[in-house]
């Protein structure tokens, strides 16, 4: 019956359209009943090469040919309304087929297509809206009579029908009831199967079974969706007001300013604290009342915003989607770089599933774009590295090994995923803070914004301000954390206080030197300070209490031309040095709650070490020539140098040693966090060890010959070290190259103590020896 139905439906259709004379094809279809109907239908190829081997003729010319027909005043001619409303169903499914088939086979997104001069959504708004396909749609889809379902769908009003959004497999309207439940609203959504997916058993089982699955009667305000019933071919559930996720966003990145390097995309902390927010809570929510999605995707996440209050999130659509699955068949969508890896290779997933897609989402939140899958784009380890360590924890490819750092057991029941998800949320929004209180002040004054625009100065402020969130949040949070977290915010705590002492020490440095050269020029003052000071160490003269005492007796002040080397050497050595740890090493720190030995150990004591070794270092070189004598800064600037080499060489030694081993973990399997092959962050980094050991060679010879006075030029030397110090150090590499550098050690940092968790965990849970096997393979040991 299928196949003569089709023949002759195919026959009424290209005579309607022009393309032969079938006279006797439409008289046919005209005594059709709803059942003939359903035949033909369900046996429409789906595949767009099958159709035009069935039907003689191209999917997308018989669509633009019968919309032809349809939208022609009169069209009806010679079939009747009852028939006109079926062939404007079927004109309706091929759009929707043709919209699946070009969103999964050729990665098209939604938005875009054109079927007869206009979008998909145009045209099958006007087919829906047509009282005739309206009525169409209620014999094809109606359940037989003494179905569960039939009360719900005998509530519909379907003159009210309009169409909404199409599905991969379906087609979503909207309708009202007829009747609708005391104290409920009357809209609701009605999603139905694209006909020919009916051939699909596991489709049609799942939307069967929809309601049983993630239905109930939620309270106003629920983040999840009321199903009121769900047959073979159809669900019923409240129609959500809002856009979509992807919508909301693709809105948001209109107005986005083009960053001037990619690197230095700003994190959209505002979209992160309002949307990432009300993410998490539906997610909690979710996990109490219905377990997990399986398929959360920003198309699959409501906004409702009124402009009024914050954003509220509904989620639709759960369950694993029909790709995934190998229901259908066809390419991964734009969006499938939300799903987690175990469902898209498995099709099916579960708790942990959901927090990789939860970490993807929120990715997208923050206006970043996506990176390989399983990692964390780079931006966001230059904005905060706490955020970073959450994102790497939901995103992990191996669902075992998600939760790990944060604390928190990732491969829990239904029972505990929603204090699970609550928890996140807890740690994310101290993250979010974090980041807020780093962001620039739009609103400061145009003094504040003079002072931030001196060197350092705004990174030094930065400091400050993540200084005084992160220890609050530690007083307030002490002994209500789990271990990593509350070592973590210890751990930020210190780095904190390491960075105020760094920006002391860096300013104190600088005004040194600028005292110093302005005493050279006879630009300095007697200020009151300095006679009090004379007067309480009892001493004569008009220096500088102390530090004019430890200056060298051939070291004269003033003396402009002769102490000139020494003063640019000084301050083009300063304004670097205070940008080199501030910009780079200050939220950074490669020691672990864990204890490391061996070579790790060593490597991570030297990183660690060099890095706060930044701090300080600067200082040192620069006050000793500036107060003691002026001849040692040939030596003094040798030094630094070296010590700058030994510190980029200490860092790599250690990044480089994480990435391998985080590469090598579980039987070479690794973590996805970490990228395979180079790491381009990482490179600019390894590309300054070269430039400094070479830069040493030629400044640590040429110095020594300054200071054996072989050498006289001692002016031009200077001025040319200078010229490398602003020119290379400051403006290139603690400038423009801050953030890669960052991103790329603050990257093996996380990777090797998501190592040291998952050596501990692996551990604990293997069984120690017995005493007798001990004993044996110390006996063993012994004779070998």
């Amino acid at each position: 019956m299928a196949d003569a139905s089709v023949d002759v439906l195919t026959a009424a259709c290209a005579h309607l359209t022009g393309r032969a004379e079938h006279r006797d094809a439409v008289r046919e279809i005209d005594r059709w009943d709803a059942e003939d109907w359903r035949a033909a239908l369900l046996d429409v190829p789906l595949d767009e090469r099958a159709y035009a081997d069935r039907f003689a003729v191209e999917r997308h010319v018989q669509m633009d040919a019968l919309w032809a027909w349809w939208s022609e005043p009169g069209a009806d001619g010679p079939v009747t309304p009852e028939t006109a409303g079926f062939l404007g169903f079927l004109l309706l499914t091929l759009i929707s087929m043709h919209r699946s088939d070009r969103m999964r086979y050729h990665g098209e997104a939604y938005e875009h297509g054109e079927i007869a001069g206009a979008s998909p959504d145009e045209l099958c708004g006007a087919l829906v809206a047509d009282p005739r396909v309206q009525r169409a749609v209620e014999r094809l889809y109606a359940p037989a009579e003494g179905d569960e379902a039939e009360r719900a769908w005998n509530t519909i009003d379907f003159a009210t029908m309009r169409f909404h959004r199409h599905g991969t497999t379906s087609v979503i309207v909207t309708v009202d009831s007829i009747a609708p439940p005391a104290g409920r609203a009357s809209h609701y959504a009605l999603k139905c199967l694209i006909y020919p997916y009916l051939r699909i058993p596991a489709i049609v089982k799942a939307t069967k079974d929809y309601q049983h699955e993630f239905g109930g009667v939620r309270p106003e305000g629920s983040t999840l969706v009321t199903v009121w019933a769900s047959h073979s071919s159809w669900v019923l559930m409240d129609f959500v007001k809002g856009v979509t996720l992807a919508d909301h966003l693709r809105e948001i990145a209109k107005g986005r300013r083009e960053p001037r390097s990619e690197i230095v995309r700003p994190v959209d902390v505002r979209q992160l604290r309002v949307l990432g927010t009300a993410l998490l809570d539906a997610m909690a929510e979710l996990a109490e009342k219905v377990g997990h999605h399986n398929d959360l995707t920003p198309s699959n996440i409501i906004v409702q915003d009124d402009g009024v209050g914050s954003p509220e999130i509904r989620l639709i659509d759960l369950g694993v989607n029909f790709l995934h699955t190998r229901t259908l068949v066809g390419a991964e969508s734009r969006e499938s770089v939300y799903v987690a890896p175990e469902v898209k290779a498995k099709g099916s997933g579960g708790h942990n599933a959901d927090l990789y897609s939860v970490g993807m989402v929120l990715i997208a939140i923050g206006g970043i774009p996506h990176s390989a899958p399983g990692t964390v784009p780079d931006q966001f380890y230059v904005a905060s590295i706490g955020l970073a360590r959450l994102l790497e924890d939901l995103v992990d490819a191996d669902p075992s090994q998600r939760l790990v750092v944060c604390g928190l057991e990732a491969d829990t029941d239904a029972a505990t995923s929603a204090g699970r998800f609550t928890e996140i949320r807890d740690l994310f929004a101290r993250e979010i803070e974090v980041l807020e209180a780093a962001e620039p002040d739009r609103f400061a004054s145009r003094y504040q914004r003079v002072k931030n625009a001196l060197p350092g100065a705004g990174a030094v402020e930065r400091q400050r301000k993540i200084w005084k969130v992160r220890r609050r949040q530690a007083e307030a949070a002490d002994g209500a954390l789990r271990p990593m977290q509350a070592h973590h915010l210890r751990q930020a705590k210190g780095l904190k206080r390491w960075a105020i002492a760094c920006s002391w020490m860096s300013w104190v440095t600088l005004a040194l030197v600028l005292t110093w050269w302005s005493r050279d020029l006879d630009l300095f003052w007697q200020a009151k300070w300095v006679e009090y000071g004379n007067a309480i160490f009892n001493r004569s003269g008009d220096g500088i209490p102390v530090l004019d005492d430890v200056r060298a007796a051939d070291y004269p002040i003033p003396d402009a031309w002769d102490n000139l080397p020494v003063r640019i050497v000084g301050i083009t050595y300063a304004l670097p040095g205070m940008r080199l740890y501030m910009n780079i090493f200050a939220d950074m720190t490669p020691r672990s709650a864990f204890r490391r030995r061996g070579w790790v150990g060593a490597r991570t004591a030297a990183a660690a070490f060099m890095m706060r070794a930044a701090a300080v270092f600067p200082t040192v070189y620069i006050l000793l020539p500036t107060l003691v004598q002026r001849k040692w800064w040939v030596i003094c600037c040798p030094l630094g140098i070296i010590t700058v080499a030994t510190m980029i060489s200490a860092c790599l030694w250690f990044a480089r040693d994480a990435n391998a081993r985080a590469r090598a973990w579980n039987g070479g399997r690794g973590l996805s966090t970490v990228p395979k092959g180079e790491i381009p962050t990482l490179e600019r980094l390894a590309a300054w060890a070269p430039a400094a050991w070479l830069y040493a060679l030629p400044v640590v010879i040429v110095g020594v010959f300054l200071y054996s006075d072989l050498l006289q030029d001692e002016l031009m030397y200077a001025i040319a070290i200078g010229l490398i110090n602003i020119g290379i150090w400051y403006f290139k590499n603690t400038g423009t190259d801050a953030p890669y550098v960052r991103a790329g050690l603050t990257r093996a940092i996380l990777a090797a103590e998501r190592l040291d968790v998952l050596r501990a965990r692996e551990a604990a849970r293997t069984p120690a020896p017995r005493a007798e096997e001990r004993a044996k393979t110390a006996v063993a040991e012994g004779a070998a």
